[in-house]
């Protein structure tokens, strides 16, 4: 039976239910269940656990809100703060001109005007939500002022609209469309770090007879990126999980019922396009239209404490803003889902579900624009989604769509989106696992059960599979017949490195038959190594370092010898095309090792360290082009060391048991606040690749407990 009838039987037997059930739970809510706590007073608690979690109780779901802002502004005030100023296009005016280029690029594209739109776009129950969300973060700041920079009490008072921004910004002009995005694109035009690891395994594969979730992002350590840890408890929710500062909802969530994980996905959903100027206009099916003009002005702060004026001059077609202009020509910019305000609502409603019909009525929504996104629950269902809004275009594939298309044809412009049935997915496939490490839908379940031929070409980008990706099916495909939670922990923190068994034989090999001294030397060292990225592991530099030198693709050394092949995830790509000039890489790389070190010995947690407020400890883990499942990404080199700046950030293991049972980490720890132990407290955990439980009985959270606020 096909996944999309499965799908269609599903909704069509379960719809007067489901129906039922979901107004329920966007009105009234049962209590919650026991064990996860009604609050032992009649007002809104915030339990802040031994690693600054906080476990918030609340008797409705606008206290919920209240108090989940306040906690966020307890843990993050000044970064929350600041990101909000950005979000509002304003940040030079409060916090100088390090901030114009990103106030440029949120007014350029008219964040706040389309903040003010979602805000009226909201439904009725779910508006004073957000609003409930601003009452705390202003709350918080009423009450601790004196706390605040002078920079950020001028940002003050918070508002809705500074919510809805900031979730633009974050998922629709960093995400799907960033500057550096953007520049990346345009050059490719001329020439002609976000990512994850999701896991889930189905009832029938798991040796509990429970469904497992192993969610795992990658983001950068720090800023826009920065993730908040919490758990949501009230009338109806029992949430778990994390999302970006500023965020009101969360996008890894875990409840008593389902739970899901999202990767990124990259669907072509910003649209570029060349305008052709003629007479003071722009020429659109044969016609001349004006450009929508308007000058801004911009405030900018002085060293001294004056303000400074520039103006801002932005131009727009039906397209969208001019957002940069190449070749003499004007480049408008459309970004999908724009007119979908109700982004923050679906995944509340997601966390409300109690079972997989639920949830996929609020995935129907369609208000959210991106993200691969792994599904499980307690009935034992897994389901892997490519969830996007897509634009409907007539013409064109994948990389059409990401070059500059022209701008004079309507017919380019997407006014609508593929509908939530057309969209890559599977439900319960016969393997009981599904994945992906921000590859293409085609290979998250692994024999592939996806025709790619099927589905609209902008869905997947053909990058290849990715090496993390080629790691978690190796280690799913080899797992017993009845996967235990260790086994998923064990996979999840993995650090062999895929890339070296791909490479290593054949270098060291040809090192042997044909290399320098130095490089038979390289070559002996790699031949003992474990193939990990462990504190203790030597050989990982060495390979590391070759694999830099090496390029994309080996690009600098003529090429892979077998090229990656997607049908093939387990035995593709091999070898180098030209043996000269890899062992020539190995001969500089190795050389210079010896050289700064003294020795190839070198363990990789000696050059590796998690650094964060007062910690510096050995690292582990490898850059997600090594194809290593625990994935960290590493600054330059610095006195013969790197730091982690990027990769491993929240991340877990989930049993759908009851009571459930999970591990958790969030590896540099939950807060941002300046002189807090928690900014680094789970670094040491992180370097010792240790787990801590995810307490979520009111009698775990009161035994490891640091402080509680009640709030009225």
């Amino acid at each position: 039976m096909s996944q999309r009838l499965v799908f269609a039987m599903r909704q069509r037997v379960a719809f007067v239910l489901v129906l039922g059930l979901f107004l329920a739970a966007c009105q009234s809510a049962p209590a919650p269940a026991a064990g996860t706590a009604a609050s032992a007073t009649t007002g809104t608690e915030i339990l802040w656990d031994r690693y600054g979690v906080p476990h918030i109780f609340a008797p409705d779901h606008g206290a919920l809100f209240k108090a989940y802002g306040y906690a966020q502004m307890e843990a993050h005030a000044e970064l929350l703060v600041r990101l909000y100023a950005q979000a509002r296009g304003r940040a030079s005016e409060f916090y100088g001109p390090e901030y114009l280029a990103s106030d440029k690029w949120v007014r350029t594209n008219g964040l706040p005007d389309t903040a003010k739109q979602w805000a009226k776009g909201q439904s009725a129950d779910f508006a004073p939500l957000i609003e409930s969300f601003a009452k705390g973060l202003n709350q918080w700041a009423d009450e601790h002022k004196s706390e605040l920079s002078a920079s950020a009490q001028a940002v003050l008072p918070l508002t809705p609209e500074d919510v809805y921004a900031h979730g633009l910004r974050v998922i629709h002009y960093d995400w799907i469309v960033s500057p550096t995005r953007l520049e990346g694109r345009l050059k490719r035009w001329e020439d002609e770090v976000h990512g994850s690891n999701e896991w889930a395994i189905a009832g029938s594969r798991s040796a509990t007879g429970k469904a497992l979730l192993m969610s795992n992002s990658h983001l950068q350590w720090g800023d826009i990126h920065t993730y908040f840890e919490v758990q949501l408890t009230a009338p109806g929710v029992t949430s778990y999980g994390a999302v970006w500062v500023g965020f009101p909802v969360l996008r890894q969530c875990f409840t008593e019922y389902v739970g899901w994980t999202q990767t990124t996905n990259n669907p072509a959903e910003s649209d570029l396009y060349g305008i052709v100027e003629k007479d003071g206009g722009y020429v659109l099916d044969g016609q001349v239209k004006q450009f929508d003009t308007h000058t801004e002005t911009l405030k900018i702060k002085q060293a001294d404490g004056t303000m400074k004026d520039e103006p801002l001059t932005i131009r727009r077609t039906v397209h969208g803003p001019i957002v940069a202009e190449r070749k003499g020509m004007p480049i408008a910019m459309r970004v999908a889902a724009l007119d979908r305000p109700k982004m923050f609502e679906q995944f509340w409603r997601m966390g409300l579900s109690k079972n997989f019909q639920e949830w996929e009525t609020a995935m129907r929504m369609q208000q959210l624009p991106l993200f691969n996104t792994a599904y499980a629950d307690r009935d034992g269902h897994i389901a892997y989604v490519y969830n996007s809004t897509l634009w409907k275009h007539a013409t064109g594939d994948y990389r059409f769509w990401q070059g500059v298309v022209p701008g004079d044809k309507s017919e380019l412009i997407g006014t609508e989106i593929v509908p939530y049935d057309e969209i890559p997915k599977v439900a319960d496939p016969s393997t009981g696992w599904v994945q992906n490490s921000n590859d293409m839908p085609w290979t998250s379940v692994y024999p592939m059960v996806l025709d790619s031929t099927r589905f609209a070409p902008g869905f997947a980008a053909p990058q290849g599979i990715t090496q993390r990706s080629q790691r978690g099916i190796r280690i799913l495909s080899n797992l017993p017949e009845k996967i235990s939670f260790e086994d998923i922990k064990r996979g999840k923190l993995d650090t062999h490195v895929e890339t070296a068994d791909q490479f290593v034989d054949e270098i060291v090999a040809t090192a042997k038959a044909r290399g320098t001294p130095v490089a038979k030397r390289a070559a002996e060292v790699l031949a003992t190594w474990d193939r990990q990225a462990e504190v203790d592991s030597v050989g990982m530099l060495v390979f590391y370092k070759f694999m830099t030198a090496a390029g994309p693709s080996f690009a600098s050394i003529g090429g892979f010898k077998v090229p990656t092949d997607d049908r093939r995830p387990l035995d593709t790509p091999r070898g180098f095309k030209d043996p000269a000039k890899a062992m020539a890489v190995l001969d500089d790389v190795a050389a210079a090792i010896e050289k700064e070190y003294g020795t190839l010995n070198v363990k990789w947690g000696d050059v590796l360290r998690f650094r964060r407020g007062n910690t510096d400890v050995p690292g582990n883990g490898a850059p997600s082009q090594l194809g290593a499942i625990r994935t960290i990404g590493v600054s330059p080199f610095k006195d013969g060391k790197v730091e982690a700046v990027q990769g491993d950030t929240f991340y877990g293991v989930i049993e759908f048991s009851t009571p459930q049972r999970g591990e958790v980490l969030l590896n540099y720890g939950n807060w941002s606040k300046k002189g807090s132990k928690h900014i680094d407290d789970q670094l040491p955990l992180a370097s010792k690749k240790q787990l801590r439980p995810m307490w979520r009985d009111r009698k775990d959270i009161e035994a490891n407990l640091e402080s509680r606020k009640v709030l009225n």
